[in-house]
């Protein structure tokens, strides 16, 4: 079993795409349990990064109010409507999705951002498998769910939006976990480097599809319940 002590030296080289600490979680007696607990450590330390970064963004910036208000003379009456409407139209989600005007939703993402985490990755690790083995991969299930659970480390750049107004672009995110999917899909299932790269793309995608849906649905139904201001 790894010693969470010797995470650090195993996500450092799991970054720079290093096959030994995909080795290592294939070779565990439980690499899927190893994987769980990864994500959930990952999940909680970007949690409270964004938690903090998000508090104090907030206590920099006026009421969330105060936003909607326009200069008056910076547009003709009727296009200032018509803006004003639109904000106002999408308002509660943004509201809701950032926990502007709410510390209790802020500190519910304590729980739902690592939960996310688990399911991107049980969802990610699943079709990733059913790919590889399609593609003529060996590797069980739990090796699988273990050595993509790696592919989350580059999440921890996360880490640095503690600091307010600082961002993390989410595509060097997804193309580094991407990549150490790639690294982990190929160790797991020894797999050639042309059919590993396809399986952990196209497993990427579908999480993407996905994703979008879930997201699409989500702002539907708080639309269509009727959350205004």
């Amino acid at each position: 079993m790894l010693q969470p002590q010797n995470y650090p030296r195993f996500i450092g080289k799991a970054l720079l795409l290093e096959p030994d600490p995909f080795v290592e979680m294939v070779d565990d007696d439980n690499p899927w349990i190893e994987g769980l607990f990864l994500c959930a450590c990952i999940g909680v330390l970007v949690a409270v990064a964004q938690l903090v970064g998000s508090l104090l963004l907030t206590a920099s910036l006026p009421p969330s109010e105060a936003l909607l208000t326009l200069r008056q003379g910076t547009f003709n009456g009727e296009t200032l409507l018509e803006i004003e409407r639109t904000l106002r139209s999408v308002w509660p989600l943004l509201l809701a999705y950032s926990g502007y005007d709410s510390v209790l939703f802020r500190l519910l993402t304590l729980a739902t951002t690592p939960l996310g985490l688990i399911g991107q990755w049980l969802l990610f690790g699943l079709s990733s498998h059913l790919l590889a083995r399609a593609a003529g991969g060996q590797g069980s299930l739990g090796q699988t769910l273990g050595a993509v659970a790696l592919s989350n480390a580059p999440r921890l750049l996360y880490l640095l939006t503690f600091i307010p107004f600082v961002s993390v672009a989410s595509v060097l995110i997804h193309v580094w976990g991407v990549l150490i999917a790639y690294r982990g899909l190929e160790v797991a299932h020894e797999l050639p480097s042309g059919r590993a790269a396809l399986v952990s793309v196209g497993s990427w995608l579908l999480l993407l599809l996905v994703s979008s849906i879930a997201a699409i649905a989500f702002g539907a139904m708080f639309i269509f319940a009727g959350g205004s201001l």
